[in-house]
Parts: structure tokens; sequence; C-alpha cells
């Protein structure tokens, strides 16, 4: 009798599932969500939870879904269930999106966010937020009055400014995982989410007993006086934009003080060492710590972009200086007023230069037309600006590059034993792990450009995406605090090893896994290399998890 054998590349699908399930991302969903369990197949959480694991670990668009799991073995994960491949279809996804668009999609992600770090027994001492853009292509429906996001071309992120998009705000808590996510419109300002984003932050996680976090991000946080207003009994730190006149007023004091402490090197960011000088200051009658910060690595890079933009300066000044040799006066006072207003405006103490009224005699006609042979030249004497840029003034020079190595940050922790100055500096340094999480939500082998007509559907998929965001920075942070624990590390192509893969590493490690089912049990293939095992087990899964407790086969 022969056996019926069958072959499936499971890929990840088993971990991401069991990623899902320790989310409780099916019960978030039916809870939240209107619909009837009488005369629906597939549960819209099922198809929320399917939807994540088919973006994460088939790398498939929307509408190849179904094509997807036709390949893969339902019965393993949805058998229990009744559920088959051609149920996962995109019509099915649609009217799944249909029925998000219609729910607090923020609060669906914030919910699972608690739920995963309750799980994995972290807690939020403090948020990094920032924003990314994601272009789209296509035409789409005009939208429904009240809507709050919408389709608009706005400052790119991806540089695809011909393309209209959406903008996604994201938090992350200490270890980068995600704890707040939200789309917005396309020309949504940084400017304007960042302070509302900080009080919507407070004001859910303080009804959950997470009522110390100090928000930390960039200066579009505190752009304005009005911002500050808004993050008022807030704690937080953020880098302090130019805009504001104290900025340079305390650069210039710390420069002139000279009385740096030296950071060393952060843990964060062992390339550079940081020297900062902390200060308190009042804005509108409310008191704000400043720390100064200097960089050597920040002032090498200024030092030379200061230097080709002065060359640039000097060049321009020269072509006008020449225009300006050309233009007569009809007397020396006129010259030197003309020139004394252009030396002022446009050269100051930046250049040497030297400056002279030139006086050069004419002969001309007084008449214009053609001459007559009584016609008699006569003299006319024009007066001129002479103006010769030297060099750029080497002490001005120093000081710009100065001021430009250095940046300002602001908080409103002022109890130096919780937070010093050092401290403050760690925690905005880590704001770049926002960045790494765009990083990995922007890989267009995950995205690819969005074809949905429905605005409304582009939202609601939108929102998917931080959740499938969310599944893979926990995946990413078990393997990675697995590997800390049992000091191991990840191999890397050409016999390198990393402490820290990132998940499109750890992912492409399960692309290869086929599942033998033969007469309905499953099996690895006896050839299966044994370092995916590992893997299988840094993630926090026992190696029968492709298995469901069938025999293992060595």
């Amino acid at each position: 009798m022969k056996n019926n054998i069958k072959a499936y590349n499971s890929g990840s699908i088993p971990v991401i599932y069991e990623m899902c399930q320790t989310g409780n991302i099916c019960e978030i969903i039916n809870e939240t969500v209107n619909w009837r369990e009488d005369n629906t197949k597939v549960s819209p959480g099922i198809l929320t939870e399917s939807l994540i694991i088919g973006m994460i670990s088939g790398r498939k668009p929307l509408w190849k879904m179904e094509e997807f799991w036709k390949k893969q073995d339902t019965n393993y994960l949805f058998g229990d269930k009744g559920i088959k491949a051609e149920q996962l279809n995109d019509d099915a996804y649609g009217r799944l999106l249909d029925k998000l668009s219609n729910v607090n999609m923020q609060e669906i992600v914030s919910k699972l966010s608690l739920n995963l770090l309750k799980k994995h027994g972290e807690t939020i001492k403090r948020a990094h937020l920032d924003t990314t853009s994601i272009s789209v292509e296509g035409e789409y429906s005009e939208n429904v009055d009240g809507d709050k996001f919408d389709l608009k071309r706005g400052h790119s992120k991806d540089h695809r400014p011909d393309l209209k998009q959406f903008k996604i705000g994201l938090a992350v808590q200490e270890s980068g995982l995600p704890i707040m996510g939200e789309l917005l419109s396309g020309n949504k300002s940084d400017k304007s989410w960042n302070p509302e984003a900080v009080k919507k932050m407070k004001n859910y996680f303080d009804g959950k007993g997470y009522d110390d976090i100090v928000y930390v991000g960039d200066s579009a946080t505190v752009s304005s006086y009005e911002s500050l207003k808004d993050l008022e009994n807030i704690k937080f730190i953020s880098r302090f934009p130019e805009n504001f006149k104290l900025v340079k007023d305390l650069k210039l004091k710390a420069l002139e003080e000279n009385n740096w402490t030296n950071s060393g090197m952060l843990d964060k960011d062992k390339s550079e060492k940081y020297f900062i000088s902390s200060y308190e200051e009042e804005i509108e009658n409310e008191k704000y710590r400043f720390v100064v910060v200097h960089s050597k690595e920040l002032r090498k890079k200024k030092e030379k972009t200061i230097k080709r933009r002065d060359e640039k300066e000097k060049e321009l000044l020269i072509l006008e200086s020449n225009k300006l040799l050309k233009k007569e006066f009809a007397c020396d006072a006129d010259a030197r007023k003309e020139m004394e207003e252009f030396i002022s405006k446009k050269i100051k103490s930046r250049y040497t230069f030297e400056n002279n009224v030139l006086e050069i005699v004419k002969s001309k006609y007084s008449k214009k037309g053609r001459p007559s042979k009584e016609s008699q030249k006569q003299e006319f004497i024009s007066y001129h600006c002479e103006i010769k840029i030297g060099e750029r003034n080497v002490e001005d020079q120093n000081k710009q590059i100065d001021l430009e190595g250095c940046f300002v940050l602001i908080t409103s922790l002022l109890d130096n034993s919780n937070y010093s100055a050092i401290n403050i500096l760690e925690e905005y340094k880590c704001q770049n792990s926002v960045e790494l999480a765009f990083k990995f939500l922007k890989q267009p082998v995950y995205l690819g450009p969005i074809f949905l007509k429905n605005k409304r559907r582009v939202e609601a998929l939108g929102y998917i995406f931080i959740l499938v965001l969310i599944i893979a920075s926990f995946f990413e942070y078990k393997v990675r605090k697995s590997l800390k624990e049992n000091k191991e590390s990840f191999p890397q192509p050409r016999n390198r090893t990393t402490d820290r893969p990132t998940v499109k590493t750890i992912l492409e490690t399960f692309e290869n896994i086929l599942i033998l089912v033969i007469d309905g049990k499953r099996y690895y293939r006896t050839d299966e290399d044994k370092r995916l095992f590992k893997v299988i087990k840094w993630a926090g899964f026992d190696q029968d998890i492709y298995l469901k407790n069938s025999v293992f086969q060595n």
C-alpha cells in the first residue's frame, strides 16, 4: 500500500502564528469589530491573523493571499475551525478592511502591544516617537465627511514627492518595542502630530498603570511656544529647535564658559565622544533644563559643510562685486554710500576685503545718434565701487563651526538625582530605535505599492502594517534576548556572527524548511539543517512547533 505523502514549505508560519496567539490578536479583533458569528465563515480575528502571517512569512501582496495559502497546510493552523484556503481570498480581506475601518484601530494596536509587553515581562519607562511616509499609487474616492485620514502630497520621507502618501506615526519603548501606532494624512505635519501623540499616549497609558513615562522626540516635539504649553505636566526630552533664539544663546554661553563634562562613549553610541554642559532657564514662566552637547564628529562634518558653503558664498560675492563695479555713479558720495551698504549687508566681518572708489574719465558725444562733422566729444567722470573679496575670517569661521558642532536638548526633568545630563543625552540618542523599526516597515518586499481604491481600506491596511511591525519586533526581540542571555551568536554569511540579527535575517533562516506529511503525520527532513533548531529555540519555541507533537525524525 502506497503512503500518502505531501510536502510543504512552511517557512516561518508556525512561529509567527504562535506570536499572534501570544498577543491574542484574534480575540482582540473579534471583540472590537461588529460581526455576526452565525453567518460568518471566517471570523475577522482569524482573517487578521492569516493576513499578518502571510505578510511576514510569505511577503505576498493582498491579492495573492489565496494563492499563498493554497500552497500551505491550512489544516495545520486552522483545521479545528474548518477553514479552507479558498476562504482566505482578497474579497474576504476586503470585507475585513471595511470592518476594521469602522473601529478604533489605535486602541487595537495599543492592546496588542500591552499584551505582548506583559507576556514578555517588559514595561514602559520611556517612549520614543517619530513618523514616516508611505507612497501610494492610483486613484482614490473622495473623503467621507468627518474623516481625519486622507491621501495627500506632502514631505516625502521615501523621496517620492510625485505621489500621494499617508504617514505612520509610531512610538516604541526603551527596548525598541512598538507601543503606539497611528495612521496620518499625507500632509500631516510632525510639528502638530508629535505633541498631540504625547498627550494621547499619556492619557491612554496613565489609565493602564504606566503613569511615569518619559516621552522622547525630535525637534518637532517642541517646535513652538504653543507646543511647549501642550507638554505642561508631562515628562519629556526633545531636541531644542534652532528657531528658538535661546538655542544660540545657550551654545554661545557653553562655548564661552568652556566648562564641558566629558560624557565618554555612550552605551548606545560607541562611535564618538560627547561633551556636555547643563543649564536651567525659564520660558514663559516655566522652568526647563537644557543640555548643550558638543560632538567632535558633528564638528568635523560641519567644518566640511561650512567651508564648502563659504567657498560658494565667496564666489557669489565676487560675482556681485564685479556687477557692482560696472555700475556708474554721478558722484563720489553716492558710490561710497552704495559700497558701504554692500559691505555691511554682504561682507560684514566674514571676509577680508579691500575697497576703493574709482574715478573713470570717459569721452562721448553729448547727443545720441549719429554725430555730425561739427560734433565734438566731451569728457565725463563716472564713479565706481571697487571691492576685492579676500579670505574668510578664520576666527569668525571657527566660531560658526563650533556653534553648528553643538546641539541643545530640552527637558522638563529637573531632578538631577534621577536623570543626569548624561542620562538625558543617552535617552535622546536612543531615538534611532524608532527609525530602525521603520526600516523594517518600509521594505518593499513587505509593502509594495498600495493599489486599494477605497481610502478607508488603505487606512485599515496601514494599521495591519503596524500590527505586522509589532509582531515582527517582538519576534526579533525574543531572539536577541535569548542570544544575549545564553551568550551565543547568530550565524551570518561568510562565517560571520552577530548577537543582534535583524528580523529580516532571522526570517530568511526559515525560508527553506520543508515539512513532510506522511499518512497524516508531520516530519522534518532527515537532512534538515540542525542550525535551524537553534534559531527556533532562540525564538522561544520547541522544535516540535512545526510538527504539533508528531514524531520527530533525527
